[in-house]
């Protein structure tokens, strides 16, 4: 080879080379905030009047609000194993937070592997998976404890009703997602030639629902409004045996003396206090989220940024005589999915159905890295663009068998006893009028039932729970 063509072949490896460079340097840091137990009790989705949310409405007034966001399993352990992983509960039976026996054990890599093994600093802090910020990252912070009630007044139980409410005479600073804030910040303002990806999991309104004291003081108890109700009539009426089954007890929890958490706290006139309790933990990590957003005002590695912010599954306060999350109607399964960057026009909405499922290759495109097959999700960057762009139905299971297929107008569920519930959005919001057995609607049916997969894993039936606490 003589020396003319060796110096040639040299300089194309050099601007590949650095053509390769270049095009890493461009990636962007991405923040990732995941919001424990969060609903749509906030101004930007219009989900309660009383609302305080002025930090993540910000967010979504400076990018796009997905007004149909969803989780694809109402609990935890399921819902963030799913979006972590990138696949659906229904194909691991992955359905709770308890393990079973049934369950496959899931072999893709993580978000946080996936990102690191191409070229990102990766720092994950708080509960991003369920209880810890994972196993994969350059930086990793547990979530640390938080201050309690005085002994004698903390009523917090699990497997009790949600009316643990408590005001407690502290500062934010001994908050758990004040100091998750704070790591997360040191963590942006920490420069390193790599893009960076930040996973950040805030934990309140998850109960207890134990915030600072002035956090209540926001809500007067005098000024709480209960989620309105139908006129004249039981919401139970029209709803299969199953569904009322699972209201009860949302399938992991026994009853109280016989009573459901709804039944409880009506009859200990806690619900009121109870919504309090909600709101001011929702203002208080509204005002956390706050504190990190302003930190990202400036990157000081000199790279675009995108931030995305969702929930992990939507919560009951006494809707359709339900509390907690546990079941597959709009409540439980709507969460605020939220994403700001670069040519992200401000204050747009779209309304096409995501969920949680669509993170991980989402978070991957925007990246600039390639989407593997094997991700169950589809990107939101088509939507980026042009918020009218099409998308398939939210999918969300709760056990083998029990499905929600949710579009943009219409929410279809059927159980694994077969029993159905079908509700029109564009005039029934509060799903109060099930439609299924309505003639009209047959065709409707029909087209719905078969967007649910056929790969149903052979997990857990919710039956299971009902024959230990129902007896």
């Amino acid at each position: 080879m003589n020396t003319c063509k060796l110096i040639f072949l040299c300089l194309i490896a050099l601007t590949i080379s650095v053509n390769v460079t270049r095009a890493e340097d461009k990636r962007p840091d991405i923040v990732f905030i995941i919001v424990d137990d969060l609903n749509d009790w906030l101004g930007c989705l219009g989900g309660h009047p009383n609302a305080k949310s002025p930090n993540i409405d910000a967010i979504a007034a400076d990018g796009m609000l997905f007004s149909q966001g969803y989780c694809n399993s109402p609990q935890c352990r399921p819902s963030r194993t799913s979006l972590m992983t990138g696949v659906y509960p229904f194909k691991t039976g992955t359905y709770f937070n308890a393990r079973f026996d049934q369950e496959s054990n899931v072999t893709t890599p993580t978000l946080q592997k996936f990102f690191m093994e191409s070229g990102y600093r990766v720092a994950s802090g708080g509960k991003v998976f369920h209880g810890t910020p994972g196993k994969h990252g350059d930086s990793l912070f547990k979530k640390p404890s938080d201050p309690k009630p005085p002994k004698g007044h903390n009523n917090f139980n699990a497997m009790a009703a949600p009316n643990d409410g408590y005001a407690l005479d502290v500062k934010d600073e001994e908050m758990s997602d004040y100091k998750v804030a704070q790591w997360a910040t040191e963590q942006w303002n920490t420069v390193t030639d790599k893009p960076l990806l930040m996973t950040v999991g805030f934990f309140r309104p998850h109960r207890p629902l134990h915030v600072p004291k002035p956090w209540f003081e926001q809500f007067p108890l005098s000024s709480i409004r209960r989620p309105t109700e139908p006129d004249g009539g039981d919401d139970w009426d029209d709803i299969p045996e199953f569904a009322r089954q699972l209201a009860r007890t949302h399938a992991h929890k026994p009853l109280h003396n016989g009573l459901s958490d709804h039944e409880y706290i009506v009859a200990n006139d806690a619900w009121d206090a109870t919504i309090r309790a909600y709101h001011a933990s929702i203002a208080f990590v509204d005002h956390q989220i706050g504190r990190l957003i302003s930190s990202l005002k400036k990157n000081p590695r000199g790279r675009e940024t995108y931030v995305m912010l969702v929930s992990d599954h939507g919560w009951h306060l006494g809707e359709k005589k339900h509390w907690c999350k546990g079941a597959i109607w709009e409540q439980t399964t709507h969460i605020p999915f939220i994403v700001r960057g670069p040519g992200i026009q401000a204050g747009t909405t779209c309304t096409q159905p995501v969920s949680l499922i669509d993170v991980y290759p989402s978070l991957l495109d925007l990246a600039g890295l390639d989407v593997p097959e094997w991700l169950d999700g589809t990107s939101i960057k088509p939507q980026l663009t042009d918020p009218s762009t099409p998308r398939g139905p939210a999918i969300s299971s709760y056990g083998d068998g029990n499905t929600s297929i949710r579009t943009e107008n219409w929410r279809y569920i059927r159980y694994e006893d077969g029993s159905e519930e079908l509700y029109d959005h564009r005039i029934d919001p509060n799903e109060w009028t099930n439609l299924v057995d309505k003639p009209e609607h047959t065709e409707t049916v029909k087209r719905l039932a078969e967007m649910i997969p056929n790969q149903q894993h052979p997990g857990l039936k919710v039956q299971t729970w009902f024959d230990k606490f129902q007896k």
